[in-house]
């Protein structure tokens, strides 16, 4: 009895640890639905598993930061925003203890999960956030708070609140089109100086975002061959204060389309950039609003991260 007795705690010391961080009102409550076969999957791939449930804002921080170091994997069920939350957390911890990080998105519209190429299916969702390919990502650090893939103020900033729930739910990437189109009608000149490299412009902007996403609040598409999720590099648009209705217009032309070879519209690839503003605006950072004051900084942590994306399937000898 005393061998038995040792041999099984010998067992449980050495089964690697899972973290299971999900928000219950994620996905119209859906993300509850998950929870029984993600802990399934994590028990027959040898995890013991400790789950949580958040409550409100800065849970999913403050249990990633505590159990984090303790942890190989850490499986969030959320969305954009509770990853974020993850991402914080995580990056308190050492390099070298950081868990891998599986994403199981559950939000309206994720844009950092369509950016990463996640399955569209549960089953597949969840096979890749266990089973997948750990791979290094970078972060962002906004004046020394990181978040995942996209940093913004202006015209689309307050999209995630201004659009419904209801309709977010229901109309998902729609929705963001809609609310970001009325926006742009709204729009106000925020100015500002922005330093990239010996690069300094000085002007009245109604939009700029520093991310890493082909997409950019469901209104801005880059080429997805343009965006490298791990190359120490982030896109920045810069779009100028349209001053008269034709100016809006081609605006509006250009994100509708997609083609943004416009004059009022700039881009750039930098690792670090500089926001000097005449006054301090909220900024988004992954969904969430934040301030900020006069002099904002944002570099990229390169490979900060890993992340579980899936693996690629064998291709059949004859087609």
């Amino acid at each position: 009895m005393p061998t038995v007795e040792i041999t099984t705690e010998y067992g449980r010391a050495t089964r690697e640890k899972a973290l299971l961080i999900v928000n219950p009102r994620s996905g119209n409550t859906r993300a509850l639905d998950l929870i029984a076969p993600v802990i399934e999957a994590l028990s027959n791939k040898g995890y013991e598993t400790w789950a949580f449930t958040t409550t409100g804002r800065g849970d999913a921080t403050r249990l990633a930061n505590e159990y984090g170091a303790e942890c190989a994997l850490l499986v969030v069920i959320g969305g954009d925003g509770t990853v974020n939350e993850v991402i914080r957390g995580i990056m308190t911890v050492e390099a070298e203890l950081r868990p891998v990080i599986g994403y199981i998105p559950m939000g309206s519209t994720n844009d950092f999960s369509a950016a990463l190429g996640l399955p569209k299916t549960p089953d597949g969702l969840i096979e890749t956030a266990i089973d997948g390919v750990p791979t290094p990502i970078d972060v962002g650090s906004f004046n020394g708070r990181h978040y995942a893939y996209l940093a913004s103020f202006g015209a689309f900033t307050d999209i995630s609140y201004s659009t419904p729930q209801n309709a977010k739910n229901a109309l998902g990437f729609l929705a963001y089109l809609g609310s970001g189109m009325n926006s742009i009608a709204n729009i106000r000149p925020i100015r500002t100086t922005v330093v990239i490299g010996d690069k300094m412009m000085t002007d009245d902007y109604a939009f700029a975002s520093v991310s890493n996403t082909p997409s950019v609040v469901g209104v801005i598409n880059y080429q997805r061959s343009r965006v490298d999720l791990a190359d120490g590099i982030f896109e920045v648009m810069l779009i100028n204060y349209p001053r008269n209705a034709v100016e809006l217009g081609k605006v509006a032309r250009a994100l509708s389309s997609g083609d943004y070879n416009c004059e009022l519209m700039h881009i750039y690839s930098c690792s670090e950039v500089r926001f000097i503003l005449d006054d301090p605006v909220n900024w988004m950072l992954d969904g969430e609003l934040v301030e900020s004051g006069h002099d904002v900084r944002i570099r990229n942590v390169p490979s900060a991260i890993r992340i579980m994306l899936p693996r690629k399937k064998p291709r059949p000898l004859f087609e």
